[in-house]
């Protein structure tokens, strides 16, 4: 039956569920109190058990534990003294080390008489303080002995840079002072007193070689001093090793003896733990005891309260069955089910409250529905961006701790996915890539710092791989701390600046040596001419004919190298014929033995019939050129391989069959880091005088300039070969034919000779003048058309193209052509026509004239004229 006060509407409807539950649940909580009192009385008991035990039981237990601690940094710590290449934390160590010996000593005299008589601390701590000042004592004395031993080692750093300078020509007046120099820098690597003893005696062996062929006298005076005093006086080099590798062993005895004391007492602290712990299993079961009157107790009251909660749980399940048809609803709308409407939302009970908040949450689940979906697609297209980037992508956290990366990051660094975890740090990190990995910082800016601000990253920065290749990170700093990189591969684009440059370089140097040999060639045609007319007298005695014949060959190989250096620049037009290879390496031979050292052996491997289409001297300069480079890196000894053979697949040229003609020798080889350099211009590595670094650059020249191609490889110890692919040509009958001798020139041509250079200019005069032509020479342009216009004839019209400030060759024949257009002009010059050719105003049916010229190029180009002229 309703109550009284519900049934006249006196209480509203939405108060009748709550009261009932409320009585309910006082019940309930006075229940609840009651278990709380009982409960609180028993842990007080608990608690002064526990309070008396952690008062007699657990001071002990922490000093000895503490003093246990206290020894094992010590013994930690004690090592660093040992440690003479870091002196700057040695005061650290030392001020730890006698604070943690403080420590010891309060708690040794804080422990009780059983504790101080079974850890024997005391004694311990004597013994300790003795070695500590012992291991201070040698750590000081070592130091010592490394300062002098590091003097020296930075003396013999800077003896090595001269040594290795280009400029230096030391080591050609001492050679034995570079292997001293190469034992004295192992005397520190050193580690046994046999080594050191073997070391000491190659190094006073290769000073008495020094002495005894008197390479000390060429030295210079403070580098003998130098040299004395590391191998003889009393704080000498290896007396300097010998005393740290004996404070080494003395020292490892001290810490080795400091170790064993610590483990003694550690296991001693732990039979004395253990018998703390019989003790406190003692008390503990004295608060078992304790524990279990209390529970007795609390499960009396616990049976009262059972009952009465079944008594709600009825009242409870009235309830509950009036909201199931909103938990079924509601379960429903969970499994995704949406189109299920909330029921009882119009009761105004709690039931209807609770109706209309499930309304609420429904309303609320279907808005997040959609957000997710939303936010899972964005999600989606974020992984797909993050996974399929072909840059590496790491995330940092403000302590430089590696967050997130993908794919991509791992493989650009050359290392496994494996070895990157979450927290990973960036020192690290930076530790699991290759060896020799390079940074190099480019940005000036930081994003942020690390490790208390000493560690800088920075905006812009490359990292450069072993193998070759080149990343480059980009950071961003993250509001949050931390930091963005993102890596890129710049490998092929590095490469491609480094051609444009090298491409630039060698176009600048080309323009350089083209001019010089254009200079030199104008100077040659003075010396040379001169030369010849000396040549041609009848009365030079024997001895001066000998002195002019070599003054004559000197000039030849200054005009050779005119010719080689316009070859290098690819300024200078080549003589191609048909060169038999395997004939021509037979015939070098003798030249190749007599030019390297005698104990070289100098093989030749070729197949007959291999024929290039080459300028024969430019090749056989070239092959010459590489053979004395393989000379001079075996020294004395060693064995030089020439080989000619056929290619038809598989070389460097774009079709057809090549022929290869490579140098092989077994030297030392080119390091790696050389070896990308030995083709640049002016690059060696050989001492001051000795190499102007443009061989290797010239043949290059020549070879590129041919058609072909030029190959180095080397491994170190294994030798060095170099590889020469040329176009192969078939050979032809009569191709080696001697010149028809050219008849006697005609006497009486007249010649007008347009020259700016004085020297050459008195010299070419008496060359025509030697052949029987009357010369007129002018120096310029408008002198020479003055000429003209004032009635003078000529047979002909030689100028120099470049006159200077006299005017122009080019700008001369093209005004000739105007007024005097039967009038033959002929245009000398130290460059190549090809050089010319560029100019927009070159006549191409002019005649050339290449100089130096000697007597007979001026007798040919004589018989050229028409006969009418003559």
């Amino acid at each position: 039956m309703m109550p009284f006060a519900n049934r006249f509407g006196l209480w509203p409807p939405a108060q009748q569920i709550r009261i009932r539950l409320q009585a309910a649940f006082m019940v309930l909580f006075v229940l609840m109190l009651l278990l709380t009192v009982v409960g609180v009385d028993g842990m007080r008991v608990t608690l002064r058990t526990l309070t008396g035990f952690r008062e007699e039981v657990m001071p002990e237990l922490a000093q000895v534990l503490e003093l246990a601690e206290k020894v094992s940094q010590v013994a930690a710590v004690a090592p660093n003294l040992a440690d003479t290449y870091a002196p700057g934390s040695l005061g650290n160590d030392i001020r730890r080390l006698q604070f943690l010996m403080s420590d010891i000593r309060r708690l040794s005299r804080t422990l009780p008489a059983q504790a101080d008589a079974e850890l024997a601390v005391s004694t311990m701590l004597e013994g300790a303080e003795r070695d500590l000042q012992q291991l201070l004592l040698l750590s000081s004395d070592k130091r010592r002995h490394q300062d002098i031993l590091d003097i020296y080692l930075q003396r013999l750093d800077w003896l090595g840079a001269q040594l290795a300078s280009r400029d230096h020509a030391r080591a050609q007046q001492a050679p034995t002072l570079l292997p001293l120099w190469q034992t004295l820098l192992a005397v520190p690597l050193a580690r046994d007193r046999a080594r050191l003893g073997g070391l000491e005696a190659d190094a006073e062996a290769l000073m008495l070689a020094m002495q005894r062929r008197g390479e000390l006298q060429a030295l210079p005076p403070w580098l003998a001093i130098e040299l004395e005093v590391m191998l003889a006086s009393e704080q000498n080099i290896f007396e300097q090793r010998r005393r740290i590798v004996e404070i080494n062993d003395r020292m490892s005895a001290l810490l080795q003896l400091y170790r064993g004391n610590a483990e003694h007492l550690s296991l001693r602290s732990a039979h004395y733990v253990k018998a703390l712990r019989a003790r406190a299993d003692q008390r503990s079961a004295q608060v078992q005891a304790t524990i279990r009157s209390g529970i007795s107790g609390l499960m009396l009251l616990a049976a009262v309260g059972v009952v009465i909660a079944l008594l709600a749980a009825g009242y409870v399940r009235r309830v509950a069955g009036q909201i199931q048809s909103i938990a079924s609803v509601m379960s429903k709308l969970a499994a995704g089910d949406l189109r299920q409407a909330t029921p009882a939302t119009e009761r105004r009970d709690e039931i209807g409250e609770l109706a209309r908040a499930f309304q609420v949450f429904r309303d609320v689940l279907l808005e997040k529905q959609r957000l997710a979906q939303g936010m899972e697609a964005q999600q989606r297209l974020l992984q797909t961006v993050f996974l399929s980037m072909n840059d590496g992508l790491s995330v940092y956290d403000a302590q430089g701790g590696l967050m997130v990366w993908n794919p991509r990051f791992p493989a650009m660094l050359g290392i496994s996915e494996g070895q990157l975890s979450v927290g990973m740090p960036l020192a690290t990190l930076r530790g699991s890539m290759a060896p020799g990995t390079r940074w190099q910082v480019l940005g000036n800016d930081a994003v942020t710092y690390i490790g208390d601000g000493r560690e800088r990253i920075a905006s812009n920065a490359e990292l450069h791989l072993p193998d070759g290749r080149v990343l480059e990170f980009f950071s961003r700093a993250m509001p949050e701390g931390g930091w963005v990189a993102v890596c890129r591969d710049v490998s092929a684009r590095r490469a491609a600046e480094n051609q444009v440059r090298q491409m630039q370089k060698m176009e600048v140097l080309g323009q350089l040596t083209g001019g010089v040999a254009h200079d030199f060639n104008n100077i040659l045609v003075a010396i040379l001419g001169n030369l010849e007319l000396l040549e041609k007298r009848d009365d030079l005695p024997p001895e001066a004919r000998h002195r002019l014949e070599r003054a004559h060959a000197a000039a030849n190989k200054a005009a050779a190298l005119t010719r080689r250096l316009l070859a290098f620049a690819r300024r200078q037009p080549l003589s191609n014929e048909l060169v038999d290879c395997s004939d021509m390496l037979h015939e070098m031979l003798d030249l190749i033995e007599y030019s390297v050292s005698e104990g070289i052996q100098v093989g030749i491997e070729a197949e007959p019939g291999l024929t290039v289409c080459v300028d024969r001297g430019q090749l056989e300069n070239a092959i010459l050129n590489l053979a004395l480079n393989g000379s001079q890196a075996m020294g004395d000894r060693g064995r030089l391989q020439l080989r000619a053979e056929r290619c038809a697949h598989g070389h460097p040229l774009p079709a057809g069959d090549a022929i290869c003609l490579s140098v092989n020798d077994n030297g030392p080889g080119i390091p790696p880091e050389v070896l990308p350099h030995v083709l640049e211009p002016f690059f060696t590595t050989k001492e001051h005088g000795k190499g102007s670094g443009l061989g290797l650059s010239i043949v290059y020249g020549f070879v590129r300039q041919s058609g072909g191609e030029l190959e180095i490889s080397s491994r170190q110890g294994q030798g060095t070969t170099i590889r020469i692919w040329l176009p192969a040509c078939a050979a032809q009958a009569g191709a080696g034919a001697d010149p028809v001798p050219l008849p006697p020139v005609p006497r009486g041509l007249r010649v007008l000779l347009v020259e700016d250079d004085a020297d050459v200019r008195d010299t070419s005069l008496a060359l025509l003048q030697q052949l029987g032509a009357e010369v007129s020479a002018v120096a310029g342009e408008e002198a020479a058309l003055q000429w003209l216009q004032a009635g003078g004839v000529a047979d002909m019209v030689l100028s120099d193209i470049m006159l200077g400030d006299g005017g122009d060759g080019v700008h001369l024949y093209r005004r000739l052509q105007q007024g005097w257009p039967q009038l033959p002009v002929v245009l000398a010059s130290g460059l190549p026509p090809e050089h010319h050719a560029s100019r927009r105003d070159w006549p191409g049916q002019a005649i050339f004239l290449a100089k130096p010229y000697s007597l007979a190029d001026l007798a040919r180009l004589l018989q050229q004229l028409p006969a009418a002229r003559r």
